[in-house]
């Protein structure tokens, strides 16, 4: 092969690789913001079920 055709096809595949990576970067970044905010939600949740008080008494040792 040419060195042209050469620097082509190593021209080529970088474009795709870079916009396969972009196109995965945006669609990562959403999962893991739902995720972390799920997280959050669901510690803050605890938390405030643990501040609530009770009908029945403590069973725990303190």
């Amino acid at each position: 092969m040419s060195p042209i055709a050469l620097i082509a096809l190593f021209l080529l595949m970088a474009v795709a690789l870079a916009l396969s990576i972009a196109l995965a970067y945006l669609p990562m970044r959403l999962l893991v913001g739902q995720m972390a905010r799920n997280v959050r939600e669901f510690i803050q949740r605890q938390r405030d079920r643990r501040r609530t008080e009770r009908d029945t008494p403590d069973r725990r040792h303190t």
